[in-house]
């Protein structure tokens, strides 16, 4: 959590047969969800499985029927979730799971997607090292995802990576990128700590890797200089 801006990153785990009447409500800061484990509904609409991924930009609208057949969601809140119900909405809205431009200053729309559906792209990085693209462009800066004043701690990019089995070496990255990642499959020695499924970390991902099983990581990336200013003003 930052005690400033109020985000926050929380791994959620929700039972098996829960059912909740949940009124429609939107918050005023992004949302980026994985879907770690198992099934989760967060309206009538959409159901989320392992592996999906979901963006919602402030004012997205949702939540009019919440149910789980057991799971685990990684939930990353992007400042201080100030909740809002459908009634409190000013004006009339006309939408199912849409984006009230009140509230979202940027021209982009939430976002679901199934990540075993993609495919496997270079990263550029080396030969071992793949990414599967979710938003913005792993490595840099957006002109839409990135740091805004609904939330300073929105990602420039999110991406699953895949670092293969037997890489061995320094582990390359991008310099001027602060990564937020968690080990969806796999394993690894990392600066010689031990990475897994389940494993998580934010910062620098440096040092020596020794890669035992494919490894798999949940990713997001910050430009460097926007986290820099953010600790400063939390200093």
């Amino acid at each position: 959590a930052d005690p400033v801006s109020g985000a926050l990153t929380i791994a959620l785990r929700t039972p098996d047969g829960l059912t909740y009447p949940e009124e429609a409500h939107f918050y005023t800061c992004d949302q980026d969800l994985y879907q770690f484990e198992g099934e989760f509904h967060h309206d009538a609409e959409l159901r989320f499985h392992a592996g999906d991924y979901v963006y919602r930009p402030p004012g997205t609208v949702y939540g009019n029927s919440i149910g789980s057949e057991g799971g685990i969601i990684i939930a990353f809140l992007n400042a201080k979730p100030v909740r809002y119900h459908f009634q409190d909405h000013p004006e009339p809205w006309d939408g199912e799971y849409l984006v009230d431009r009140l509230w979202n200053v940027r021209p982009v729309q939430p976002l679901h997607i199934p990540t075993h559906h993609l495919d496997w792209v270079d990263s550029d990085l080396h030969p071992m090292i793949h990414v599967k693209k979710l938003r913005g462009d792993p490595g840099k800066v957006s002109q839409h995802y990135g740091s805004c004043e609904h939330s300073p701690w929105g990602a420039d990019s999110a991406f699953i990576m895949r670092i293969q089995e037997g890489y061995t070496g320094e582990i390359l990255l991008w310099d001027d990128m602060i990564l937020e990642a968690f080990v969806v499959d796999g394993s690894a020695d990392i600066a010689g700590v031990r990475c897994e499924r389940g494993s998580y970390t934010f910062g620098h991902l440096k040092g020596r890797c020794e890669v035992s099983t494919d490894l798999i990581l949940y990713v997001r990336a910050f430009a460097e200089s926007y986290v820099n200013k953010i600790l400063k003003q939390d200093i």
